[in-house]
């Protein structure tokens, strides 16, 4: 699928956690319902993406506990994200990359850098292994691939919850590359979905922009109304694993611009009560709701603050 996020832009990831109860064996309890962020001046480890931003981020949308850190050739995960972990509870997620290929992964050739991310990973942390795939390979390779990663990552570390995560906003009806007839071929959901077995929940990533016209709404809506995410949960929802959000962003980038207040609260109403345990909202430059600098295309959205406020209100200790 083609991206129409870019990866090298100021982001900052807004997670929204409830629990994801006894997943596998492993796992611990988690709160209710916990909040986190990610900041960083693009998406991989040494670029800046530091424990300061997520701070920064606390100081406008309330108590954070979760943050999101991005690998691209199997790097182990930062001192600082661990740091940021131990001492100011932002939970990690780390999403990584390794230095093989994904047909090399699935033939364990990457093992043992598999799991020596796995290890220096916290306890009771979480884990993805290449999230977002649909670009850059098949659904055969990535189930594969997916499946080595998570036997190899849970022997190493069996506390960790590993969780592969798609990009939905790209598979819109009417997609040359979306064929959604059941005959198979990489362009089907089902090709692509990671056996429930070999993992921990399900994560669908999901942007709203008004200029993609005929796939988005103008002014932005509720989770629950968008074909795109409603395919995918109908495609993983049965599976018997939490679902997740990890990565959620709305731009209303045409006339006056609405608040996005109103999509967060009814978004909240259907994701909770649909089994999502974890909601990431990502500001990315128009996508932004707050911080203290805003990039080029942010602009000031009062209640749409408010309204992941009232979000992060909400979670427990």
């Amino acid at each position: 699928m083609t991206r129409s996020v870019p990866r090298t832009l100021v982001m900052v990831t807004v997670v929204v956690l409830l629990t994801l109860g006894n997943v596998a064996a492993a796992q611990a309890t988690l709160p209710t319902l916990a909040v986190g962020a990610t900041t960083s001046a693009s998406d991989t480890v040494g670029s800046g993406n530091t424990c300061a931003g997520f701070l920064d981020e606390r100081t406008h949308l309330g108590n954070l506990g979760i943050r999101r850190v991005f690998a691209s050739a199997g790097q182990l995960p930062p001192a600082n994200a661990i740091t940021c972990h131990n001492t100011n509870g932002g939970v990690l997620w780390y999403s990584f990359k390794t230095s093989c290929t994904p047909t090399a992964v699935a033939a364990g050739s990457c093992d043992t850098e598999i799991q020596n991310i796995a290890t220096a990973m916290p306890a009771n942390t979480y884990l993805t292994y290449y999230h977002e795939p649909e670009d850059d390979m098949t659904g055969v390779q990535f189930v594969a691939a997916f499946q080595r990663a998570y036997t190899v990552a849970k022997a190493a570390n069996s506390t960790l919850n590993v969780i592969p995560i798609y990009m939905s906003y790209q598979w819109r009806t009417g997609s040359t590359r979306v064929t959604n007839n059941g005959t198979g071929g990489d362009y089907e959901i089902q090709d692509w979905i990671v056996p429930a077995a070999y993992a921990d929940a399900y994560g669908l990533d999901l942007y709203w922009q008004a200029s993609t016209r005929g796939s988005e709404p103008d002014d932005p809506y509720s989770i629950g109304s968008d074909p795109r995410m409603i395919r995918w949960y109908n495609a993983v929802s049965g599976l018997g694993k939490p679902l997740t959000l990890p990565e959620w962003g709305i731009d209303d980038d045409q006339g006056t611009r609405a608040s996005r207040g109103p999509a967060i609260r009814a978004s909240r109403t259907w994701l909770t009560s649909h089994d999502f345990r974890i909601v990431s909202y990502w500001q990315m430059d128009n996508w932004y709701l707050g911080a203290t600098t805003f990039p080029a295309g942010g602009y000031a959205d009062p209640d749409g603050v408010a309204a992941y406020q009232e979000l992060v209100a909400a979670a427990t200790p």
